[in-house]
């Protein structure tokens, strides 16, 4: 997934309904240059929106049952996960 950073967390269910079991799904720029991991107060007033909602989707990846999910840290940041 390579789309507005900040619907993310909408697309997650339809794109969940799509793969099979074994599926891969592979979502760059999740940790925006570092800033995902910065507290909300640390993010400019502009960009706190797509800060929520980065990781709002980062934690739905990271808890959801039917995936398993790993972060690379690579450059912005990709996760890769697989349904279970």
């Amino acid at each position: 997934m390579d789309a507005a950073k900040g619907q993310y967390i909408h697309f997650l269910p339809t794109v969940k309904e799509l793969l099979e079991q074994g599926g891969v799904l592979v979502t760059d720029n999740v940790l925006r240059g570092g800033d995902i991991l910065e507290t909300h107060y640390a993010v400019e007033r502009r960009n706190r929106t797509i800060h929520k909602r980065m990781r709002e989707y980062l934690y739905a990846l990271t808890h959801d049952g039917q995936l398993a999910t790993t972060v690379l840290l690579d450059g912005d940041g990709i996760a890769v996960s697989v349904k279970k």
